[in-house]
Formats: structure tokens, sequence, C-alpha cells
């Protein structure tokens, strides 16, 4: 009795034994051998791809069917895209699939070869505190698909497009925006130094005086027609007195020690600095999306 007991404990140990070594073998990845048959493609991001890493999900419409599965570094000695290895689990789109009728996977958890020089896929922002990012996929319509799949690293490349961030700093195009501003402070700066104010302002009372004179000698021709010409005349000469006063105070205003000339260059030379500041936070956002909320990083991180 006791020897069948013992036999007893000694299988329940040994089944333990192997099911926590199989489970072991799972997680740390020694079974890789079992995913040998799941798909795999290669995808190149023409952006930033800090905050995506081994291991990170990869969706078809948001649904997970796969994850990143490698890197490929050094095609470029410069900063450059860098292409990403997809793996595909069967396991998982088979768990989703629709198996009657399905336009996109095969039987086996394939994508169907029809489909895939449609696929496109896109960095998503899984949290923004984190700042990971994973891989989301979708179909296109036939007449933007692929003509030729493209093969890289030996497995098909799927196309890409520009993530939120990226599309958001193309279409602000702060840079542009950054090199405008500072074209014209260059032309503002430059157009009221080349405005000789004292030279207007001679010319604009000249002018003023000749027409001052052509009307006394209208007032002195036309003395019949009443009060009526004279009010008209008096009245416009106090607009030309006006005006004479207007003149000299923009002279004053645009000469080059004035203080509005100082303020003005100060606040155009402000807006240019604001518009790189705000270049700058694009780039950062678009580099590290969670600095919205984490901060900018330090060098050690």
């Amino acid at each position: 009795m006791n020897k069948q007991i013992n036999r007893l404990l000694v299988g329940v140990f040994c089944f333990g034994a192997i099911a926590i070594l199989l489970g072991f073998a799972f997680f740390t990845g020694s079974l890789s051998f079992l995913r040998e048959n799941n798909e795999r493609f290669v995808l190149v991001f023409n952006e930033n791809v800090y905050g995506l890493h081994e291991g990170s999900k990869v969706t078809f419409n948001g649904v997970r069917i796969g994850r990143v599965e490698r890197f490929f570094l050094g095609e470029a000695l410069k900063e450059g895209p860098v292409p990403v290895q997809i793996e595909i689990n069967r396991k998982l789109v088979s768990r989703h699939m629709v198996e009657i009728g399905n336009e996109i996977f095969e039987p086996n958890g394939d994508f169907k070869k029809s489909i895939i020089p449609r696929l496109v896929g896109q960095l998503s922002q899984e949290s923004f505190v984190t700042g990971i990012l994973y891989i989301n996929l979708n179909t296109v319509s036939t007449e933007f698909a692929q003509q030729d799949v493209r093969i890289l690293h030996g497995f098909c490349e799927i196309h890409t497009k520009d993530s939120m961030f990226a599309e958001l700093s193309e279409s602000i195009n702060l840079e542009k925006l950054s090199k405008q501003i500072s074209e014209l402070i260059i032309v503002a700066t430059q157009r009221l130094n080349d405005l000789d104010m004292k030279k207007v302002s001679s010319e604009f009372t000249n002018t003023s005086e000749s027409f001052r004179s052509v009307l006394l000698a209208l007032k002195e021709s036309y003395v019949p027609l009443g009060e009526s010409l004279t009010g008209t005349s008096e009245q416009t000469q106090k607009t030309l007195l006006n005006l004479n006063k207007l003149a000299a105070d923009l002279e004053l205003l645009f000469k080059p020690g004035s203080e509005f000339r100082f303020e003005l260059d100060d606040t155009l030379r402000d807006v240019s600095g604001m518009a790189k500041s705000l270049k700058n936070l694009a780039d950062l956002i678009e580099r590290s999306p969670q600095a919205f909320i984490i901060g900018k990083p330090t060098a050690e991180e």
C-alpha cells in the first residue's frame, strides 16, 4: 500500500515538474520552434520609432494579432528609417477570425495573397503616460494598393503611413513658418531703415502748402460766391494742418531710434523665437509623445 502511495506521489511530482518546465520554456521563448509557421512581414517607418519595442503588439483594425519581433539596424550610417519585422500569430487570428466568408484571412490564419498589397501599417500611441507605441494594420482600397510587393530581409514589405504626430507636424510645417517670419523681420527692418521719413514729411508739407496757396487764390477770385466757399476753404486748411501734424508724428514714430521701432523689432524677434520654439516642441512630441505629461526626458533617460 505504501509503495502505491509513493509511486503516486512521485508521478504527481514529475508531472508538476514537467508542467513547470514547459510553462517556463513557453514564457521565455524557448519553444520558438512552435511559431516558425507564423507569417512575418517587414515595415519601414520614415519617422522616429522611439517607444516601439521588441514584443510590442501588432493589431489589425485595433484587434491584437501579433507582435514586433525584431529591428534591422545598420543600414544607414546617419539617422534614417529602421525596418521593423512583425510576426502574425495564427492562434490569435484563428481565435477572432470569421470562418465562413472571410475576405481577409485564409482558413489557416494567414493573410490572403490578394490582401497583402492593400495592407498599410501605422504607428499608434498605446499610452500618453508611458509613450509606448504599437503597430496597427488596416487595408486600403484596391486603387491605392501596392503594384508589386517588395521583398525586404526575406519577407514581404507592408507599406506604411505617417502617424498622427507626424501628420500634425507636417501639416503645420513650423520650420517653414519660422523661416517666413525670419524673412519678414529682415524685410521689415530693411524697409524701415530705407524709409526716409524726413524727406516724406518735407514733400508732404510742400504739397500741403501748395494746396493752401491754391485755396487762397480761389478764395480771393471767387469771393462773390459767398460765405459757403469761404467756410469750405477754412475747413480744408484745418484739415491740411492736421495732416502736417500727422506727418510729423509719423516721422517721430518711425525714426530709427524711436521707441516704436525698438518695440516693433523686439516683437518680431519674439515671434520668430516663438515659431522656432513651437517647431522644437513639435519635434520633441513626435520623438517622445509622453513628454506632454511627464516633461522633457533628461540625458540620463
